[in-house]
């Protein structure tokens, strides 16, 4: 990632006009509506796509946590960006996981209840890579994905992502319509659904 000169432009780059909140929104309702489609977002080069997805849909009335390795600095650039609060994990609306996302994580994440299953978080998880269709390869994850939105199987090869951590998703959402719907954030813009509603499987790990 390119190295940025200071606090300023990461903050501008994170922040988005309304205008570009509308084509963030369109995209990741198109994604998160048609599991297994990768599209990708208008996002600086050096800024972390999952930050930016974030900040496109978040406000001042989001409690958001942003999970990230000690001192990253896009941690503060995402809540001066939208003015979001700070939240601890069992009241996180919103979670940037600008690191890579355990599966501890997503066990203390709120999931909603029967009367409000809306309130369950909504992840956006930095990866390295994402592709439509079945791409094996040592470092990736091949997932299967069926439910609503699928006509019949969808495929999805992620990079910088655990089979540890795709186990974890599995169990947050396997009390429909609790859970929690992801958003999967590549370097180069590219973003993919995993909605709460999505039946997942790992058919291939080139990590294992």
């Amino acid at each position: 990632m390119t190295a940025v000169a200071n606090q300023g432009t990461r903050i501008r780059a994170l922040h988005r006009e309304p205008q570009e909140s509308q084509r963030d929104f369109t995209v990741l309702l198109d994604v998160l509506s048609r599991p297994g489609r990768v599209r990708r977002l208008d996002a600086p080069e050096f800024a972390p796509t999952a930050a930016v997805a974030a900040c496109g849909l978040g406000d001042v009335e989001v409690p958001t946590l942003v999970l990230a390795e000690d001192g990253d600095p896009w941690v503060e650039a995402v809540h001066a960006a939208t003015g979001a609060p700070r939240a601890t994990a069992a009241k996180a609306r919103a979670v940037v996981a600008l690191r890579p996302l355990a599966d501890e994580d997503l066990r203390s994440l709120p999931r909603g209840d029967a009367l409000n299953p809306e309130l369950g978080a909504r992840i956006f998880a930095q990866v390295e890579s994402l592709a439509e269709g079945e791409h094996p390869a040592d470092d990736a994850l091949v997932l299967a994905l069926t439910g609503p939105g699928v006509r019949k199987e969808n495929r999805l090869t992620v990079r910088g992502l655990s089979r540890d951590t795709v186990t974890a998703l599995v169990e947050a959402n396997s009390s429909f319509p609790l859970g929690v719907d992801t958003f999967l954030a590549a370097r180069d813009g590219s973003v993919a659904g995993l909605p709460r509603t999505t039946r997942v499987r790992v058919v291939a790990d080139g990590g294992s």
